[in-house]
C-alpha cells in the first residue's frame, strides 16, 4: 500500500516513530478516561469538545499525515481509522454528556460504556493493522532507492501468474532494467555518486509509470518493472520514451565537476501462466542481455 504513496524507508521509519508517540498519547487519554470513571472528577475538552478527535495527539498526527500525503486519506484502512477514531470520541462524549459537564460522579449506564468499549476495540484493531502494514513496508523496501525488494517481487509475480492462468486474455509484463556502464561510474566518481545515480534513475522510472506499475530492485544496478494487465505494444512504447528521457537526464556529481547522463538497457517479456517466476525472470534477463549485446541503451522485447 505505502509504495503507492511513494513512502521511502526513512519516511516510513519517521512515520512509525510518530505513530508510536501518538499511540502512547492515546493510551494516556484512555487511562485518564477510566480514572475519571473509577475515581470521579472532571475531564477536559480533549474528552468533551465536539472536535475532541482533532484536539487529541492521535488526531493531530493523523491530520498531519494526510496533509503530507493527501491521497492517503482516501485509502480504506486510513479512512477507517479516521472514522473509528471519530466514533470513539463521539461515544465518550455521549457518555460524559449523560453524566453532565464532563464529570463522572453518577452510575455509568452499561449500554453507553459498552458502546465506548466496542469503538475502542475496533479502533485498536485498525491501528494494529496499520502498524503491521508500515513494518511490512519497511521490511520489503530497498532503503537506498525506495523500490520494493526481491521477496515482494516473487510474491507479486506468483500472484500474477495465478491470475493469468485464471483470467482468459489477461496480459501482464515485466521489464528487466540494467544501468549501462555502472561499474565505470563507480570507479570514476565513487560509490556516493553511484548511489545517487541509482536513486535518480529509479525516481525517473517511477515518475513515468502508472500508479499500478511497480518497481523492484533485483540486485546491484538491476531493477524489474512490473506492468499488470498491459499490452506489449503499450509497455514497449512507454519504455522507449523512458529510455530516451533517461539518456537526456543530467545527474549531479559534485560542485566542481559537471553532471553526467546515464543510459539503461531494457529487456521486456510477456508473463505466462505456466512458467515459474524464476524462469520468467531469466527470460527477461536474456532479453536485457540481448539489449546489451546490441549496443546498450535500447529496449528489446521477446
Amino acid at each position: 500500500m505505502l509504495e503507492e504513496f511513494d513512502f521511502s524507508v526513512i519516511e516510513s521509519r519517521s512515520l512509525m516513530h510518530r505513530f508510536e508517540v501518538a499511540m502512547v498519547s492515546h493510551d494516556e487519554w484512555l487511562a485518564g478516561f477510566h480514572r475519571a470513571l473509577i475515581c470521579g472528577g472532571s475531564l477536559g475538552e480533549e474528552y468533551t469538545a465536539k472536535n475532541a478527535h482533532e484536539l487529541c495527539q492521535f488526531g493531530q498526527w493523523l491530520r498531519l499525515l494526510c496533509q503530507k500525503k493527501p491521497n492517503l486519506e482516501a485509502y480504506p484502512l486510513v479512512r477507517d481509522i479516521a472514522f473509528m477514531h471519530l466514533r470513539m470520541h463521539e461515544a465518550v462524549r455521549l457518555m460524559l454528556k449523560h453524566h453532565g459537564s464532563g464529570t463522572c460522579e453518577k452510575k455509568i449506564l452499561s449500554r453507553l460504556y459498552d458502546e465506548v468499549s466496542a469503538k475502542r476495540m475496533a479502533f485498536r484493531w485498525l491501528v494494529t493493522a496499520f502498524d503491521h502494514l508500515v513494518c511490512y513496508h519497511i521490511l520489503h523496501t530497498d532503503p537506498l532507492t525506495s523500490t520494493l525488494g526481491r521477496e515482494k517481487l516473487f510474491a507479486t509475480l506468483n500472484r500474477e501468474i495465478v491470475e493469468i492462468g485464471r483470467v482468459p486474455g489477461r496480459e501482464s509484463l515485466i521489464a528487466m532494467v540494467d544501468v549501462d556502464y555502472f561499474k565505470k561510474i563507480n570507479d570514476t566518481y565513487g560509490h556516493i555518486v553511484g548511489d545517487r545515480v541509482l536513486v535518480e534513475v529509479t525516481r525517473l522510472i517511477k515518475a513515468n509509470l502508472r500508479p499500478t506499475d511497480l518497481v523492484f530492485r533485483y540486485g546491484g544496478e538491476e531493477f524489474v518493472i512490473f506492468f499488470s494487465n498491459t499490452s506489449l505494444t503499450w509497455a514497449g512504447a512507454l519504455l522507449e520514451r523512458l529510455r530516451q528521457r533517461l539518456s537526456e537526464y543530467e545527474i549531479a556529481t559534485s560542485p566542481t565537476t559537471p553532471p553526467i547522463t546515464v543510459t539503461a538497457s531494457f529487456g521486456v517479456i510477456k508473463l505466462t501462466g505456466s512458467d515459474v517466476v524464476q524462469d520468467q525472470l531469466e527470460r527477461a534477463d536474456l532479453a536485457m542481455y540481448q539489449a546489451k549485446t546490441q549496443g546498450r541503451n535500447r529496449v528489446v522485447i521477446r
